[in-house]
Parts: C-alpha cells; structure tokens; sequence
C-alpha cells in the first residue's frame, strides 16, 4: 500500500473508532452519567483514545512482528486511558445517583385554610 491510501486508512479507522468509542461509553457507562459530564472531558478523551488507536494501528503495521516497543507503548496508553474514561463515568455516575435520591421519604397533605371547610 502507498503513504496515501494508509493515510486515508487511518482517517476512516479514527472516524470509526470515534462512532465506537461513544456507542460503547454510553452503554457501558450509562447515558445518564454522559449527560451529566463536562462536555471537555468527553471531547479529549473520546478523541485522544481515538487518536491512540490509530497510532497503535500504525505501529503494528509499520513493524514485521505484532508486538514491539512502539505498539506496546500505544496499548499501555490506550489501557490508561480507558481506565481513566471509567474513573470519570464513575464519579459522574455517582453524582447521578446522588442526585436522584433527594427525596426525603415525607409524605405532604395539602389542607385547605381552618374555616373553609365545604360542609361546614
């Protein structure tokens, strides 16, 4: 293959592993701790993670064998970074939880004024 269609390769593979990446966030973290989260967090790290597959892609294809420094090095960081995707769904997942449970389990009646009785 040219420099040119792997370039074009690698665009798609980011475009896809960008659909992917939000697919599998929002079902395995639960949509509700996405709506909740800061929209930054969502961005950097939906796209460096992205970003980290292509890479990785490219090392393996640039190298005979499967495994070498360079790919080991772009798994790591995808490894970290997933691991850091669900440190920030779990905090955002908690403070769904949290804000869900408001209610203090009292029961309210909702009287009319003394004298205003209809049969009195």
């Amino acid at each position: 293959m040219t420099a040119k269609q792997l370039r074009l390769i690698y665009a798609f593979e980011f475009l896809i592993a960008m659909i992917a990446i939000f697919t599998v966030w929002s079902e395995v973290g639960g949509q509700a701790a996405l709506d909740l989260m800061y929209w930054a967090w969502k961005l950097g790290l939906s796209v460096s993670l992205a970003l980290c597959f292509v890479l990785y892609t490219a090392a393996v294809v640039a190298q005979d064998s499967l495994w070498s420094v360079r790919s080991a090095r772009w798994l790591a960081l995808i490894i970290a970074i997933a691991l850091g995707m669900g440190a920030v769904t779990w905090y955002y997942g908690m403070q769904a939880s949290a804000a869900e449970s408001d209610e203090t389990g009292t029961i309210s009646r909702l009287c009319p004024p003394a004298g205003h009785f209809p049969f009195s």
